[in-house]
């Protein structure tokens, strides 16, 4: 085990199962415990843990995800551990449930100022604005696998978890503050979006991207139809060499690149040459012969690409009638939740999230406050305050219909209350 004292709390670098193991049992009994993680997604084809940076009052430690067994954080990590102070929660939830945990228990600090109408909400942007803190981000694009790890890197990776708690409890007082009504609105807000972020990146770890290379290509919808075949050919080469080099497709060639590829749609080496950023770089040039040949076997398919793939760049084709209905629940939605954020003194995003004004609008003229309250992330606090008039724009009536009223206070007055609904 490796410390450095220069700094208060001391930062520690753990290495083994068994430090890891003693640093568990001293943070579980701590009410909260700021953490943080480093990935490589820069720098590998897909992205890994590689460093975990966890913070009390008391100390900070630095878990070298590479060199120690992961298994002693799942208590910690878990719902059943103490409060976990994270900014930005989705990408690290989803990193750690890749890992083998499961996070839980969660303050999302950057959400919190979300909610609390903060426009730049980066941890670097918030510490300077709520605690004139200024972070040194020299290291933002370091490849964190390399090792070892010196006081340089474990000072930099301590700075972004040795502030949250007082950033958290500047917030805090905002976010706990009655609101107009006496309710804890953006309480319960921050608590339900977090719940909701953590579950949608639990249930996405792991998960690969079903689509073929040249389809998740920005803007080849936009591409003209007999560029598709020389993208799709393009798009695969460079995948396959990405995954074997174990890089992300970017390091191999730009995407900018294929496309001004396909576009010109050289023959030669010379032709190739000519194209910015084609033959830029080792790994390009080294793909430069198979580019001609990924060229030469585009343009033989003949402006073809298979169906399926196609049908994955085509919206869904819905009648005039069905888009307009759509376009009227969520034209009322958004006007409901605007003048209702104006009218309480609260960020659009507390009222309803827009995640859950999408999914609403989804659902079918006239649907019931069940249909409502099974849209994830909406939350049973605003179902039970706000149901009514969710039914009511949906339904494109009144909020004081009292067909509507009566049917959504029937429905609140037999639903089950959250704590006694199945788990999802």
């Amino acid at each position: 085990m490796e410390s450095d004292r220069r700094q208060t709390p001391p930062v520690v670098l753990v290495t083994r199962e068994a430090e890891l193991r003693d640093v568990v049992a001293r943070l579980l009994r701590a009410p909260r415990v700021a953490l943080d993680i480093e990935s490589n997604g820069l720098f590998r084809y897909r992205a890994t843990l590689c460093t975990m940076q966890l913070a009390t009052s008391e100390e900070v430690v630095i878990v070298d995800t590479i060199a120690a067994p992961l298994g002693p954080l799942a208590e910690l990590l878990g719902p059943g551990g103490p409060r976990k102070i994270v900014h930005d929660v989705a990408f690290d939830a989803r990193i750690l449930a890749e890992a083998g945990l499961v996070l839980g228990n969660v303050l999302d600090t950057s959400l919190a100022a979300r909610m609390l109408g903060r426009t730049a909400t980066g941890l670097a942007s918030l510490l300077a604005s709520e605690l004139g803190i200024t972070l040194d981000k020299k290291l933002q694009h370091h490849d964190w696998t390399e090792r070892p790890l010196r006081s340089h890197h474990l000072h930099y990776l301590a700075d972004d978890v040795v502030h949250l708690a007082a950033l958290a409890d500047r917030l805090a007082a905002e976010i706990d503050a009655p609101t107009a009504d006496g309710g804890r609105a953006i309480a319960d807000a921050v608590e339900e979006e977090t719940r909701y972020r953590v579950a949608q990146a639990i249930a996405a770890a792991g998960s690969v991207d079903p689509r073929p290379p040249w389809v998740r290509l920005k803007g080849v919808d936009r591409a003209p139809r007999e560029e598709l075949p020389i993208l799709r050919r393009l798009a695969e080469l460079r995948e396959e060499k990405a995954r074997s080099l174990d890089v992300p497709p970017y390091k191999v060639i730009g995407p900018d690149v294929l496309f001004a590829i396909a576009r010109a749609k050289p023959k030669t080496m010379a032709d190739l040459e000519r194209i910015k950023g084609a033959t830029g770089g080792h790994r390009a040039r080294a793909l430069a012969p198979a580019m001609l040949a990924a060229v030469a076997a585009g343009l033989a398919d003949d402006g073809a690409v298979p169906a399926g793939e196609r049908a994955m760049l085509e919206r869904p084709r819905l009648s005039p009638a069905v888009v307009k209905a759509r376009r009227g629940r969520e034209g009322r939605l958004t006007s409901w939740r605007k003048a209702e954020a104006k009218r309480r003194g609260l960020d659009e995003q507390v009222v309803l999230p827009g995640h859950c004004l999408q999914d609403l609008a989804d659902l079918p003229d006239g649907s019931a406050l069940d249909a409502v309250a099974a849209v994830p992330g909406i939350g049973a606090f605003r179902v039970a305050r706000d149901g009514a008039a969710l039914v009511a724009a949906l339904a494109g009536s009144p909020l004081g219909d009292a067909t509507v009223r009566e049917a959504c206070a029937v429905a609140l007055a037999t639903a089950p209350r959250a704590d006694e609904r199945e788990p999802s």
